[in-house]
């Protein structure tokens, strides 16, 4: 019961904070015609798949588990909180188990490097993929 208590403000914070994030957009390289699902974009992250239907490798990119966009495409596509999501990226790096290493970027460069790599997935606040030349918007998660 004692952790319970403990739990208490965490989970409110976490609430709080999912509340007030922006809707994120899920987003490949325009010239990336392939479609995802919500479920292939969470095997992607989860390092279980590594190449796109043409063959080429899929760079990833995330966003520090600190900032709000993360935390909720963590929470609702990945299942999970983004410290978690991190901590499994993480884990396999140190376990040399990692098939297709993510890289943590700020918002801008992730819009910015998606645009000119033919291969990348990321996500950004959704008004931020809007604005961007070079970016296709897979899906919005709210």
């Amino acid at each position: 019961m004692k952790t319970l208590i403990k739990l208490i403000p965490f989970i409110a914070v976490m609430v709080a904070q999912s509340a007030l994030a922006e809707p994120v957009a899920v987003i490949v390289n325009s010239a990336n015609t392939q479609s995802l699902s919500s479920a292939e974009v969470k095997r992607i992250y989860g390092d279980k798949t590594i190449a796109w239907d043409n063959g080429e490798k899929i760079a990833v990119y995330n966003l520090p588990p600190e900032d709000k966009s993360a935390e909720l495409f963590a929470q609702k596509v990945l299942g999970m909180s983004a410290r978690d999501a991190a901590a499994e990226e993480s884990n396999r790096a140190i376990k040399n188990t990692s098939r297709n290493p993510q890289q943590t970027k700020r918002a801008i460069l992730v819009s910015s490097i998606v645009s000119k790599t033919p291969g990348a997935i990321g996500y950004v606040p959704k008004d931020m993929a809007n604005s961007k030349p070079g970016i296709r918007v897979l899906f919005i998660v709210e």
